[in-house]
């Protein structure tokens, strides 16, 4: 007996001999355009997805650890509480995706486009978003702890709350971000953008931000002991509150000690 895939309203997009995985498989395999496929639940581990048309598809709570989904367009898709451990994102298009509370730990997301995408309280520890797209992006209370997020464009994403600890920001796009709270203990943010950012309350204690800007930020009550801020620029910051403790400020640009609250 075929197996139907079917989208959202009902009609079919493939229909194949065998199980799911199987209909799937062969789905892949002849590139069948996917859009708005009901796929909740699924066990698509360890599938090659590459190029696939997945744009609008539901796939929540699936089972994509160790897929290749390479190029596919996931654009809109529902993939809340998913697991894509150890998947290859790499150059996917994710706009808008639905993604909190998934497993990305490990994942491979360089270059992904992820702008406006809800990704609140996923576990991305370890993951390689190297040169991707978070442009207001939600990762509130998410945990990205080791991630590599250099050169990643994050311009008025919602990071507040997120671990950050030893990620490497390095010539990150961070400029209107919301950082509130987060931690950046030894995180390495050299060359970053911070200009317009939201750091209240941020603990960036043993951080790297040589060269960083912080123009105009908003750093009131944020933790900067023992970082090395050579050649920073804190113009125009508001640091009320703020603690430099053993912090490196050798030639830090537009920079005054805050009065001690």
């Amino acid at each position: 007996m075929p197996t139907q895939i079917k989208n959202k309203e009902g009609a079919e997009l493939f229909s194949h001999e065998g199980e799911l995985r199987e209909a799937l498989e062969a789905a892949a395999e002849e590139r069948v355009d996917l859009t708005k496929a009901v796929l909740d639940g699924v066990d698509l581990s360890g599938m090659n997805l590459e190029d696939m048309n997945l744009r609008q598809v539901s796939l929540r709570g699936a089972n994509l650890r160790g897929a290749n989904l390479e190029n596919a367009n996931l654009a809109g898709a529902n993939l809340l509480e998913a697991h894509l451990r150890g998947a290859n994102l790499e150059h996917t298009d994710m706009r808008e995706v639905l993604l909190a509370g998934a497993n990305l730990e490990g994942c491979n997301l360089e270059g992904a486009r992820l702008v406006g995408a809800n990704l609140a309280g996923i576990n991305a520890q370890g993951a390689n978003l190297e040169g991707s797209d978070l442009a207001r992006a939600n990762l509130e209370g998410s945990n990205l702890e080791g991630c590599n997020l250099e050169d990643a464009r994050m311009s008025e994403a919602n990071l507040s709350r997120v671990n950050l600890r030893r990620a490497n920001l390095e010539g990150a796009d961070l400029d209107g971000a919301n950082l509130t709270r987060a931690d950046l203990r030894s995180a390495n943010l050299e060359k970053a953008d911070l200009r317009d950012s939201l750091l209240e309350g941020a603990n960036l204690r043993d951080a790297n931000l040589e060269k960083a800007q912080l123009d105009r930020a908003h750093l009131t009550n944020a933790c900067f002991d023992s970082a090395n801020l050579e050649r920073a620029s804190f113009a125009a910051a508001t640091l009320t509150g703020a603690s430099f403790h053993g912090a490196n400020l050798d030639r830090v640009k537009g920079f005054k000690m805050p009065e001690p609250e």
